[in-house]
């Protein structure tokens, strides 16, 4: 009876411990720092500032708690690191694997259901043709560093692929003829080069993965943020719910002019 009694103390001062701990942070800083990742028209630079969906639901989660969202701009690999180490609060627009969520707490449910199929772009100069998957396995491949596609595709060896830190280098790798192709959704790549180089140069390949995908707010286990997941989830169903959030991604521009800031 002494050693459940022991037990149950220890528990309830570890809870206490961790509690005033994250609000002791919590009133020092007022912050909740937002690793962020340029992918329009989720995140982007718009009179330079970052907008964009991910940016308002952040502000909208971080209020629900009383703190400040600070955003910290930085490519895909590198915000996922800084999250996964307690360098940053949040990151959004992950797939959920089970080797992140050995990493990472998840909120839920999935704030993003993803329908725009990814379609592998090519040079129109080129002409290479991709009507299928086994045509991948002679090309060079481009794709975001750390970034997750579909399973086929994310555990297959045989296919020469080289990873960039951000979409604009994708573009950039192919424009130059330095890789054969890149996947990515067309909704990210229009804002990145102008209405003519999109038309005359990029090619969308026949072959693309067209299969709805789920996209998550990933949260930091090794920053105190982390004893605030079950409200932070709470309080986006509540968001998801009463239409808040549908309203953010129902009326966010369909297209950006080039180099918008």
């Amino acid at each position: 009876m002494t050693d459940i009694l022991e037990l149950t103390l220890v528990k309830y001062f570890t809870f206490l411990f961790l509690f005033f701990t994250f609000n002791t942070l919590a009133s020092n800083t007022g912050e909740i720092r937002v690793a962020v990742f340029i992918e329009a028209p989720f995140a982007y630079i718009k009179n330079h500032q970052l907008a964009g969906e991910n940016i308002e639901i952040a502000k909208l989660l971080a209020k629900s708690i009383n703190l400040t969202p600070i955003f910290i701009q930085c490519p895909f690999v590198r915000c996922l690191a800084m999250v996964k180490n307690g360098q940053a609060d949040m990151i959004f627009g992950l797939k959920k694997t089970p080797q992140r969520v050995k990493q990472l707490h998840f909120l839920a449910p999935a704030y993003l259901i993803q329908h725009v199929p990814l379609s592998f772009y090519t040079l129109k100069s080129k002409n290479l043709i991709i009507d299928k998957y086994e045509d991948l396995q002679t090309l060079s491949v481009g794709l975001l560093r750390g970034g997750t596609y579909f399973d086929q595709f994310d555990h297959d060896s045989n296919i020469n692929k080289v990873e960039l830190t951000s979409r604009m280098q994708l573009v950039k790798m192919l424009l130059r003829g330095r890789i054969d192709t890149f996947l990515e959704r067309e909704e990210s790549v229009k804002p990145l080069v102008s209405p003519k180089i999109y038309r005359q140069q990029l090619k969308l390949a026949n072959y693309k993965y067209d299969k709805t995908v789920k996209g998550y707010i990933g949260v930091s286990k090794n920053a105190p943020i982390s004893n605030y997941v079950e409200i932070l989830s709470k309080n986006l169903q509540v968001f998801m719910t009463d239409g808040t959030i549908a309203n953010l991604m129902e009326n966010r521009p369909k297209i950006f002019p080039k180099n918008n800031k």
